[in-house]
């Protein structure tokens, strides 16, 4: 695991529950023991979460506390993650500035920890939708962690650029830096 101070490059946009168990016929990957992904293809979000209304305009939760508040009573395996964006969007190879407004998000508390970094595209929904990683299972051609992510910024820069160029799923695609808190 990589400490969560990973680069002053990416920018904190939210929190997020997710669910990050490998699902029963996933092969993408054998040594993937949780697909921590931003896209929730894999691992779906909690149902009716977006009915709550909490959420800022990237899909996420401001605070942590808000994105527990979206996990109906009984569903067992969610856990938050906190995602940082790279203020760059990749578009047939070509790399584009994305400027990110300030957010209200509840500072990064210290018992984070980087998990990775995904790529993800953007192009129908206001939110994130696929990340090729594991929705395309280019964790089969691509050097994964256990965690389905790649290890720094550098490799997911270099697969967002491949990834704007080839569309395994339309693009254009962003890279997010994968968080969990630890206890």
């Amino acid at each position: 695991m990589i400490t969560a101070p990973q680069t002053e490059a990416v920018k904190l946009i939210g929190y997020f529950p997710k669910n990050a168990a490998v699902p029963a016929g996933w092969s993408a990957s054998t040594h993937v023991t949780e697909v921590c992904s931003v896209s929730d293809c894999v691992n779906s979000a909690p149902s009716g979460w977006i009915d709550h209304w909490l959420h800022n305009e990237w899909g996420f939760f401001n605070t942590r506390m808000d994105a527990r508040l979206v996990v109906p009573s009984g569903a067992d395996g969610f856990t938050v993650f906190a995602y940082r964006l790279l203020p760059s969007r990749f578009v047939r190879g070509q790399t584009e500035r994305l400027d990110i407004k300030e957010l209200p998000v509840e500072p990064l508390a210290a018992t984070f920890v980087s998990l990775g970094f995904d790529v993800v595209n953007k192009v129908v929904s206001a939110y994130f939708e696929c990340s090729p990683l594991s929705c395309n299972y280019m964790a089969n051609e691509v050097a994964v962690n256990d965690f389905c992510l790649v290890e720094n910024l550098e490799q997911a820069v270099q697969l967002a650029e491949r990834f704007s160029s080839e569309e395994p799923e339309p693009g254009p695609y962003y890279v997010l830096e994968v968080l969990r808190e630890v206890a």
